[in-house]
């Protein structure tokens, strides 16, 4: 199976919000001083007013998140996934994912992709640590499609959303045709000797 090269999950992020933020008055995004990395700067650049650059202090961020969502706004988080969830924890387990509270945790640079930058950078447990958390949803996009797709899911559900998102462009695994359900297994091949199962970016 020859698949197409497709666009960075990082830069289809960055779009997909600043599209969300055109219509919906509650979007604002917090950065954690990765916006070029993250690339949400293209949010920044198509809605300054409600960029919110935090700096390198993850546990306020997350802290700041939660209590815009608690007036009604809707975070979007903006870092890498090893300072999105593990530096903060204690914040988004007490204050965000305990509550229920609107915040999308939208963390890039997942996984072993992020090879150059370190083991600082790095983090594979994500899944399993974030999974943990009583009504946290956990959502892992396979490629710049389905990432457009769970981006705009999260922000129609209500309640606290952890995307992971890795840093560069992957293969193209689904077209036009395909509509994201959360919950629902996406059938990629069909055989009969073996059954293979496979969530984020490693599927294609």
């Amino acid at each position: 199976m020859s698949l197409p090269m497709g666009r960075a999950m990082r830069e289809v992020f960055g779009e997909t919000v600043a599209e969300l933020a055109d219509s919906d008055p509650r979007v604002v995004m917090l950065d954690g001083d990765l916006g070029s990395s993250t690339r949400a700067d293209i949010f920044q650049k198509a809605h300054p007013e409600r960029y919110l650059q935090m700096g390198i202090a993850e546990q306020n961020m997350l802290g700041v998140a939660a209590g815009l969502a608690s007036v009604g706004f809707m975070p979007f988080i903006s870092t890498f996934v090893a300072f999105a969830l593990v530096r903060p924890l204690d914040q988004i387990r007490v204050l965000i994912a305990q509550t229920g509270l609107n915040v999308k945790i939208t963390g890039g640079y997942a996984g072993l992709f992020t090879g150059m930058a370190g083991k600082t950078h790095q983090i594979v447990d994500d899944i399993s640590i974030s999974r943990a958390m009583p009504g946290m949803v956990v959502v892992s996009p396979a490629d710049e499609v389905e990432t457009a797709q769970v981006l705009r899911w999260a922000h129609a559900y209500d309640g606290p959303v952890y995307v992971r998102l890795v840093r560069d462009a992957t293969q193209r695994l689904f077209d036009e045709r395909y509509a994201f359900e959360f919950g629902k297994v996406a059938v990629i091949r069909e055989g009969r000797d073996l059954t293979l199962m496979s969530t984020g970016a490693q599927t294609p």
